[in-house]
């Protein structure tokens, strides 16, 4: 797998985006769709977490080893962001009609001063960011295929984020990377 670590950012507040960062998503996608045992308890995704146990949405993810290709692109983000990932949530969107809802993550079982970095594999989706004190500013950020976004602590105070419904777009896998504090 090839992971770019030398793209060009482009910054927003308290937001990094880069584009192209892994060459080869399309097969990344394919073979971790063929290849991953999902959780298909939430309705409009279906999920699988690797390193570290991690609660999340009223479930419990227990530990699991991460797939090479995963490690891979945590160990690059590690080279090039405030965080050492330990755990990778992986959210697999069908297609255009699979969403998530807004919401803030939590940030209380993080490493103090680290966020989260999402990793968007196959189509584009759009990422909407609302205020959650003035709820109509509203953002909308593409995150193309391959590309990798980073949200700091500060933008889970400020803002909720979600995928709305796009018809006619293709199916896409986001992989989320955390710092989360180790229980013992």
């Amino acid at each position: 797998m090839t992971v770019n670590s030398t793209a060009s950012t482009a910054r927003g507040p308290d937001l990094v985006y880069i584009e192209a960062f892994v060459a080869d998503h399309r097969s990344l996608l394919d073979r971790l769709r063929a290849q991953t045992t999902w959780d298909e308890r939430m309705r409009a995704r279906r999920t699988a977490s690797f390193g570290v146990p991690y609660d999340y949405s009223g479930m419990t993810y227990p530990a699991a080893p991460m797939p090479d290709a995963i490690a891979d692109i945590r160990d690059a983000l590690a080279e090039i962001l405030p965080l050492a990932p330990n755990n990778c949530l992986v959210n697999d969107y069908e297609d255009g009609r699979s969403t998530m809802g807004f919401h803030a993550d939590s940030i209380r079982e993080l490493v103090p001063g680290t966020g989260v970095a999402i990793v968007s594999l196959g189509a584009t989706r759009t990422l909407s960011f609302r205020r959650i004190v003035e709820r109509e500013i509203e953002v909308a950020r593409p995150l193309a295929g391959g590309s990798v976004m980073y949200m700091t602590p500060q933008v889970q105070g400020l803002w909720k984020h979600g995928i709305r419904r796009e018809e006619g777009v293709g199916a896409r896998i986001s992989l989320t990377f955390r710092q989360i504090l180790s229980a013992g």
